[in-house]
């Protein structure tokens, strides 16, 4: 019988941390598994702590964008501390914040205070071994925001280094920076490997005829964190869906060639909004179905 880490003794070890590069190869290891509370509108943050440990995940990840209810400005001290409880009383353990702010020359000053919040929130709401914090980074073409993301991200990152919180981000398919290799483009223009990571999810390579080996590959040495969904096709447009329904992605493949890579973070499920937008779409149901998929997922590598 394996026994596998503790949900607890692994992320506090291991959430928001790097592939390791001395882990060996086939090495008996089951992702702790994550919900991203985004999937769960009209939801507080207790509510989601509530549900998302009811169910049986491991982690959670809180959408901290503006607007969003985990939003610095959204919770007080006190109910900071409230939450930070609830997740101690539960089996969770708080693996990412979902969401900084768009890079912005013009706004770089209010950006910059923004994310002084956040890491202010993820050290209040985890103070012995903080979050992550993941973000895409908006539209446009790679080539005219290159330089842009760079010198917005720049001061950022160092924030993040003086307060030990990772920074996450994910090329997204409809975004400028869309490929790994071109987050690793930014890692290295700022010098700030294993502080500034990528965020790998193939719902956003697959139809763009990326293949699975060459994306891993090239994202592993720098991915802190794994996102699944699916998505599938419909008349030359890519529509998400919740991860394992529709079959496009071979999501257990995937996973074991990070684990064989040495990767040691979580897999969280990402509700996209397309989905959670849909007048059917019931919350609960569909972080069942997350964890029922996640869950199969990690025990067949």
């Amino acid at each position: 019988m394996i026994n596998f880490p503790t949900r607890r003794s692994c992320l506090k070890t291991l959430v928001a941390g790097i592939a390791l590069p001395g882990a060996s190869q086939g090495q008996a290891f089951r992702c702790p598994i994550s919900f991203g509370t985004y999937g769960l509108p009209g939801f507080s943050v207790e509510d989601s702590i509530q549900l998302i440990s009811k169910i049986g995940f491991d982690s959670i990840e809180l959408t901290a964008m503006k607007g969003y209810h985990a939003a610095p400005d959204q919770l007080s001290k006190a109910s900071r501390a409230e939450i930070r409880q609830k997740i101690g009383d539960s089996s969770l353990v708080l693996g990412a914040l979902m969401g900084f702010p768009t890079p912005n020359a013009s706004k770089q000053a209010e950006n910059d205070a923004w994310v002084s919040e956040m890491l202010r929130l993820a050290k209040d709401l985890s103070p012995e071994s903080p979050p992550m914090i993941q973000s895409v980074l908006g539209g446009g073409t790679w080539d005219e925001k290159k330089n842009l993301f760079r010198d917005c991200l720049g001061p950022w990152v160092e924030m993040a280094g003086e307060a030990g919180v990772k920074l996450a981000i994910k090329p997204h398919r409809g975004h400028a920076m869309s490929r790994p290799e071109e987050a690793i483009w930014l890692i290295d223009q700022l010098n700030a490997t294993g502080h500034l990571t990528i965020v790998y999810d193939h719902s956003h390579f697959v139809f763009r005829d990326l293949p699975i080996e060459k994306t891993v590959a090239t994202a592993l040495p720098h991915t802190s964190y794994l996102v699944m969904k699916d998505a599938i096709r419909v008349d030359d447009k890519v529509r998400f869906q919740l991860p394992g329904t529709a079959g496009t992605i071979p999501h257990t493949e995937i996973l074991r060639q990070f684990i064989n890579g040495g990767y040691r973070g979580e897999i969280c499920a990402e509700v996209s909004s397309q989905v959670w937008k849909a007048q059917n779409y019931n919350p609960e149901n569909g972080a069942q179905i997350c964890f029922d998929n996640l869950t199969r997922i990690a025990t067949r590598v």
